[in-house]
């Protein structure tokens, strides 16, 4: 039986406590999801194991480089702060160590950096250590395999230092392990990157979702993408606020990367609601109105029939005197006269609007008038059906149309909910079905008063409030002046119906014309190309 010497009990400790190390580092890289700080760790991770001052990671992307992370330990010491670093492109060929050793898949273990043989086809770029005053000497090299045994980049170790802090050559033992580490890295970025293509995809997803259900209507077209990002821009400026009662209030990118989707699905209930409510203009459609045109010239050939028989029947007992006559054609006039009175007050109050109480009392009448036709059979003026339509007393819309409107929050509850968000999208569904709970209880669908309503779904109450009564595409109402839209915010606040703190960060602040920091600069453009595509 072997008997092990010190020095090779110290060796094998040595080697597992390497190995201990390399999986703790497998599963942090295995848990680091966001790709830019995953690169980070990595070159961070790897200079930790070999004791580098600096390390370098580049990924392969097509016949280019991207040199995008760059860390010099020695450097941050002397400037007493992180070295501030832009990735760059460089060509892919293998006049540079990083290109080489990209293309070969080999691993290279320099000595002296400045002392390269002039037999190999690499050679080191002296730019950095002239800009930076800098001497890179000790060099390790490797390529980053991904589990097809592909090679997506190169994790670049500079200056391995002792214990004194001076500059060694690195240890042969930490090639295989600085492998081994680039391997478990490139899974770790195909897994980041497989994620972040996921989430685009969802994102993609929910807005052109979002841009559908908006382009039902030309009407509101564009409303979800406006509600998300006043949303966004609000949750910004609570994150700037030092005093008052939003100083310790901080969203998270994560929270508002939720807070911008459920922006974009809080109408997506709207799918389940008619076209022809979402459509309405008017109280009643044109081609309704012209129904009730088409009576009304009826009624009034029928006045004229029966006006002409009157005279014939009174022309055949001898009886047709001219004042008779005169009176016959003087009560026609009447008759015809009230009829277009009636007619043009019936197309006046289609028009939404208030319905004064004299109005509603002239309609009535007007419903309750009756007609013979031909077969003497009587008719009343308007159907039940116009008369409900006629009779609604603000706005365009009936009670039960206006219960379908508001059935649209409880459908995007009921859609979102069959939704497997990831957990940190997983109160989407709750945000976007508040948007229209006011605080006072006054809102619907379930009548939520104060700390009931997530100050989520507060910030998305005013955004939407704030577009329905800013949009220029209502087909109900026209877009109100920018003061006045304003001013109603702060009275809805004063009545105690909207968060007054949100209202007057939204109007202090100038959300309404900021653009935030998480917006995607290319959304106007893509709302153009949908509405390309869709029309």
């Amino acid at each position: 039986m072997a008997i092990e010497t010190g020095t090779s009990q110290q060796t094998r400790k040595d080697l597992e406590s390497q190995i201990a190390r390399l999986n703790k580092i497998g599963i942090a890289l295995s848990s680091e999801h966001n790709l830019n700080r995953l690169l980070e760790m990595i070159v961070r991770e790897a200079r930790g194991f070999t004791n580098a001052d600096g390390g370098s990671l580049y990924i392969r992307e097509g016949d280019k480089l991207n040199f995008i992370v760059a860390q010099t330990q020695s450097l941050e010491r002397r400037n007493g702060k992180k070295t501030e670093f832009k990735s760059f492109y460089l060509p892919l060929t293998k006049e540079s160590i990083g290109g080489y050793v990209a293309i070969t898949g080999e691993v290279l273990n320099i000595e002296d950096a400045y002392l390269i043989p002039p037999t190999v086809e690499y050679r080191l770029n002296k730019d950095f250590d002239q800009r930076m005053g800098y001497r890179t000497k000790s060099m390790l090299v490797v390529p980053m395999r991904d589990h097809k045994d592909e090679i997506i980049g190169v994790l670049q170790l500079i200056n391995s230092m002792d214990e004194h802090g001076n500059v060694v050559p690195f240890r042969k033992e930490y090639e295989s392990l600085i492998l081994s580490l680039a391997s478990q890295a490139a899974v770790a970025i195909q897994n980041a990157r497989l994620i972040d293509e996921i989430r685009n995809l969802f994102r993609s997803l929910v807005r052109y979702s979002a841009k559908a259900i908006d382009a039902r209507s030309p009407h509101t077209a564009g409303h979800s993408g406006r509600v998300a990002k006043y949303s966004v821009r609000i949750m910004e400026a609570i994150n700037e606020e030092k005093e008052g009662r939003f100083a310790d209030v901080h969203f998270t990118p994560q929270e508002i990367e939720e807070m911008k989707m459920a922006g974009w699905l809080h109408d997506i209930g709207k799918i389940g609601v008619r076209e022809a409510v979402l459509e309405k203009e008017n109280k009643l459609t044109d081609d309704q109105m012209q129904v009730i045109e088409n009576r009304f010239e009826t009624i009034r050939l029928l006045e004229i029939l029966r006006a002409e028989r009157e005279k014939a029947e009174l022309l055949a007992k001898g009886r047709l005197t001219g004042e008779a006559e005169k009176t016959i054609a003087e009560r026609l006039q009447a008759r015809l006269q009230e009829l277009e009175d009636d007619l043009a007050f019936l197309k006046r109050i289609n028009v939404p609007g208030f319905l004064k109480e004299e109005d509603r009392e002239r309609l009535k009448t007007i419903a309750e008038k009756t007609y013979e036709d031909l077969q003497g059979e009587k008719h009343f003026y308007l159907t039940s059906f116009e008369y409900e339509n006629l009779s609604v007393i603000r706005g365009n819309l009936t009670e039960a149309e206006y219960r379908e409107i508001q059935s649209h929050v409880d459908q995007t509850l009921a859609i979102l909910n069959k939704i497997p968000f990831t957990k940190d999208l997983q109160n989407i569904p709750k945000y976007a079905a508040v948007h229209h709970e006011m605080l006072d209880g006054s809102g619907y669908p379930r009548g939520l008063k104060g700390d009931q309503i997530p100050l989520q779904g507060r910030i998305m109450a005013v955004c939407d409030i704030f577009d329905a009564l800013t949009a220029a595409d209502r087909p109900y109402k026209k877009a109100l002046p920018l003061e006045k839209s304003l001013a109603i915010l702060r009275e809805e606040a004063e009545r105690g119906r909207l968060d007054r703190d949100i209202v007057e960060l939204f109007i202090r602040k100038k959300l309404y014309e900021k653009k935030a920091r998480f917006e995607d600069e290319d959304e106007d453009r893509e709302n153009l190309v949908f509405r390309q595509s869709a029309g």
